[in-house]
């Protein structure tokens, strides 16, 4: 498959690389999906939060082709004048926070909808649970997307918990959320973004942790900090 955003992707590398950042593998798996959504989908009015904070450098990347002096941190620290609506890093927070500010919009009668993004390993937090059966009875504008790279830093999601996007697909559907399944690395499924309604959606992005890399796409390793020689071959490799 056609690897998109290779000049993003060599981005994350170099800035992991300079900042002993290790979580490479989360921030190419998600670099996509954020891509498009500033690109194509975030209205003046929609708010973005980014949930599995350790994913940062994929936005960041994106951060920093459509304004100046972005601050790269390990984890995302709220500053609004640059569209972060929260600080995570903390796993289940992005959820809870999220639906909060979708409240806060159909309180005020504020225009526009949330788009939260989480990892399938961070969906294990029950904060996340508890915030999906509210958001059902407040009747909110949220969408949810999980990025489903199939591994959390303890492993492999579907060997050490029975999860993955299908019987999640069902399990938030059963929620109240209208769901669905979406190729995160195909530019085709990712236009599907454009078309969600209002109420609640639940897009489930099936992505390859490391996408890019053939040694973090094999190994997926939570965090991985390449020696110079790694550096330069995982730079070379997206060229």
């Amino acid at each position: 498959m056609k690897v998109l955003n290779k000049n993003l992707r060599k981005r994350i590398i170099q800035k992991g690389y300079e900042m002993k950042n290790g979580h490479l593998g989360s921030a190419l798996s998600c670099v996509d999906v954020i891509k498009y959504l500033y690109d194509e989908v975030l209205q003046k009015d929609d708010l973005f939060i980014l949930s599995k904070g350790h994913g940062s450098m994929a936005l960041y990347s994106v951060l920093e082709g459509k304004m100046e002096n972005v601050l790269w941190r390990e984890h995302p620290e709220i500053d609004e004048e640059k569209g972060i609506y929260a600080t995570t890093g903390s796993l289940g927070h992005g959820v809870p926070i999220g639906l909060g500010r979708a409240f806060g919009k159909k309180l005020k009668g504020n225009l526009g909808k949330v788009y939260i993004l989480t990892g399938d390993g961070e969906i294990e937090e029950g904060s996340n649970w508890e915030s999906f059966i509210l958001a059902n009875k407040l009747d909110v504008n949220l969408n949810l997307l999980i990025d489903w790279n199939k591994y959390q830093a303890i492993g492999e999601l579907k060997k050490d918990l029975n999860l993955d996007g299908f019987s999640l697909e069902k399990k938030l559907t059963s929620f109240g959320f209208k769901s669905q399944i979406l190729n995160g690395h195909n530019l085709g499924e990712l236009k599907k973004l454009k078309n969600l309604g209002n109420g609640l959606n639940a897009v489930i992005l099936d992505t390859i942790k490391g996408k890019g890399v053939k040694f973090l796409e094999e190994e997926h390793p939570h965090v991985y900090i390449p020696n110079e020689g790694e550096y330069y071959k995982f730079l070379n490799e997206l060229n």
